[in-house]
Formats: C-alpha cells, sequence, structure tokens
C-alpha cells in the first residue's frame, strides 16, 4: 500500500537557485527562526530586518510554526506564512510535492527520533524516492540531508512530533 501510494510522485520538483540563499542558524536561536528567515531570504521579501531576525523571532521552549509565524505576521503582516498539519505521512509528501512544484520554498517539521525532538529544514528537492532538505550551512557551503520518501512517511506516521510543514504564499 504504501509503494502504491508514493508511486504518486513521479516528476523531480526542485527549487531554482535554492543553493544560492545561504543562512545559518545562531546558536543562541531555535531552528524555526532560522528556516523562516531561510525562506524571506530565498523569496527575497523587502523590508525585512535580517541582522536581528533569528533572535527577534526566537520564543525558546514556545519554539513552533503556529507561535513564531504568529509573532513574524505581528511585525511584518504582509508576510503570507502558511501552515499546515498532517495526519498521513502520504500527504504530507504529497502537499510538499506540490508546493515546490509551484516553486514556493517550504519547512519540514522532521522527527529524529522517540524522546530526541525534531528538527526543522528547509526542502530543496523532492522526486520519486527521496528528498534533499538542507540540514545546516556555515563557511564552507550549505549540507543536505536526503531521506528516502518511505522514510519521511515512517517516521511521520510512527514518530512522536514532526508533523506540520509551513511556507510563504507570495504576496
Amino acid at each position: 500500500m504504501l509503494l502504491r501510494s508514493l508511486q504518486f510522485c513521479l516528476q523531480m520538483a526542485e527549487l531554482l537557485d535554492w543553493n544560492k540563499t545561504v543562512v545559518s542558524q545562531r546558536h543562541e536561536s531555535g531552528c524555526i527562526p532560522a528556516g523562516y528567515e531561510w525562506l524571506i531570504r530565498y523569496l527575497k521579501i523587502q523590508g525585512v530586518n535580517l541582522e536581528i531576525f533569528q533572535e527577534g523571532f526566537d520564543l525558546g521552549e514556545g519554539n513552533g510554526f503556529e507561535s513564531v509565524s504568529t509573532k513574524i505576521r505581528s511585525v511584518y503582516p504582509t508576510i503570507k506564512i502558511k501552515v499546515e498539519i498532517f495526519t498521513k505521512g502520504i500527504d504530507k509528501v504529497n502537499r510538499i510535492k506540490s508546493i515546490l512544484e509551484e516553486q514556493k520554498p517550504c519547512l519540514i517539521s522532521l522527527a529524529l527520533g522517540n524522546g530526541q525532538g525534531w528538527r526543522i529544514m528547509p526542502i530543496v528537492r523532492i522526486d520519486e524516492n527521496a528528498i534533499q532538505l538542507i540540514h545546516h550551512a556555515d563557511a564552507e557551503g550549505q549540507f543536505t540531508w536526503v531521506f528516502p520518501l518511505a522514510e519521511i512517511v515512517w517516521r511521520h506516521d510512527y514518530l512522536e512530533g514532526g508533523h506540520d510543514i509551513s511556507w510563504i504564499e507570495p504576496a
């Protein structure tokens, strides 16, 4: 059943020039503000103070897509951040593919393991077999993780957390 469902993702979708957008997560801030900064830089949204963005929108233990996006919208109401929560991993994978096909950058919440929390990462590529995520960036460039789609679905369906995605709609 899982393999038949995954066959829906037949063509590759990749963000154009994604590797030209480099954002390093500052160690004192969370991965959600760093992820939203990456989306804003990738989309070239003007009028955002990116020098203090991560610190300004880091809610510490309260970090979540909904809470951080609400705070961002309170300061920058023209940024249209969307959050979607999924009950099934295959639905999450298919939605990610449709968003990337429209050349909209997207963040994934990926469960790391029971009791290990989750990681928020920009998604840059998806095809019929795998998904590529930016794990981190530093002075040497971007470092990505590639996961088989079946593992993304399994992590979603069987591990705690990591059930949502977030993206910014064009203004």
